[in-house]
């Protein structure tokens, strides 16, 4: 074979016309660019479908987050369930610790308007496009959906921003028109993996609303980011000072100690506790119109002035520099809440539970909030 292919090249060379001779090359350089030009092709397209996977991956675990904020029409049916039976369910249990636990009815009622209910939602941005991604509606302008059941998402897309929705609690400084939640509350990505997800798929998150409902108000104040902490899962916000006037919860000067008695105020378990406090009436008035809107059912709550923080009370079990063990009971979404001494103030932001340790729960020190709000001072 190597003779022939060296008498070919001989012939090829001797015994052919100059013009064949160059076409003959020119025809292996085409094939040849060709070629190579397939392997770019494969390989962005390998890149590509990279890209996509990850972010349909970070797009599907932020919508796993979401939908422990949302409601289903099962959740309803259990809330209906457990008033016909009348049994405690997790969110009517919630709504009579402040009744069982016997907190000092002075702390509650001089607190419980400085406590607000957060409710926001943020987007996801297209790093490369710099578009934020919105659903891909359908001939009759409905959301379409992947073949995994998951809403169909796109930078091009023509429908509305795809929303992430969170709930939380945050609580008035006194003195001022200053919120304080947990950092993990007002940027809700940067849970767990969440932020290196996004990164990996080229997405970065926008928020999009956050509202902060405040009892007795029958309507939501705008709030926003004003700083948080690095340290600490501490996070400041700002509202508009003429709707916050005399409100706000005194800040304690000293440590808590272990063994004290401490009262926990907050929102667990978002809007479902908020519709088993309402009743059972309110209930059958969301089933009647069959709306779950994220946004719609609090605003009605709001205007209903149904809209009351949950209390309960703990013990210090623990201290440190960083965080106070204690445990007064709560679940998601009380985070962000404020946990009170004797007087009324505040020693510890609510920051997480730890259910394997018998509901035991993790607050950040006042101190690292004084720090942060040094911080914003300086500015």
């Amino acid at each position: 074979m190597s003779g022939a292919l060296r008498d070919s090249g001989r012939r090829l060379a001797s015994q052919t016309t100059v013009l064949f001779r160059i076409t003959v090359l020119a025809t292996l350089f085409v094939i040849a660019g060709f070629g190579y030009l397939l392997y770019q092709n494969d390989q962005r397209l390998a890149d590509s479908i990279e890209q996509e996977s990850r972010k349909i991956e970070a797009v599907a675990f932020m919508l796993a987050q979401t939908r422990e904020d949302a409601l289903t029409p099962d959740d309803l049916a259990s809330l209906r369930d457990a008033f016909e039976n009348q049994v405690l369910s997790t969110e009517q249990r919630l709504g009579t610790l402040e009744q069982r636990a016997g907190a000092p009815t002075r702390v509650i009622a001089a607190s419980t308007r400085s406590v607000a209910f957060l409710q926001g939602a943020y987007g996801l941005r297209h790093v490369e496009s710099g578009k934020i991604l919105r659903h891909v509606l359908g001939p009759k302008e409905e959301n379409l959906k992947t073949p995994f059941g998951q809403p169909w998402i796109e930078p091009d897309g023509t429908g509305e921003p795809a929303e992430f929705q969170f709930t939380g609690t945050g609580f008035l400084i006194e003195g001022g028109s200053l919120m304080v939640t947990n950092r993990h509350v007002a940027l809700p990505w940067t849970s767990g993996d969440r932020e290196k997800a996004l990164n990996d798929a080229g997405l970065e998150p926008e928020m999009l609303r956050l509202l902060a409902y405040l009892p007795d108000q029958t309507e939501p104040i705008e709030a926003r980011l004003v700083r948080f902490s690095d340290v600490a899962d501490l996070a400041i916000l700002a509202v508009e000072p003429s709707r916050v006037q005399g409100l706000g919860i005194p800040l304690a000067d000293a440590a808590s100690r272990v063994g004290e008695e401490l009262y926990l105020l907050g929102y667990p378990t978002g809007l479902k506790a908020l519709i088993a406090q309402a009743g059972p009436g309110f209930l059958e008035e969301l089933e009647a119109e069959g709306t779950l809107n994220f946004w719609s059912i609090a605003s009605r709550l709001s205007t209903q002035s149904k809209i009351h923080p949950l209390a309960s009370k703990g013990i210090v079990a623990r201290i440190s520099g960083s965080a106070i063990v204690y445990d007064a009971e709560t679940t998601t979404g009380g985070s962000g809440g404020p946990a009170l001494n004797r007087r009324g103030e505040v020693v510890a932001i609510n920051a997480a539970i730890l259910p394997e340790f018998g509901g035991s729960n993790i607050g950040v020190p006042v101190s690292h909030l004084r720090a942060l709000l040094g911080e914003v001072e300086s500015q």
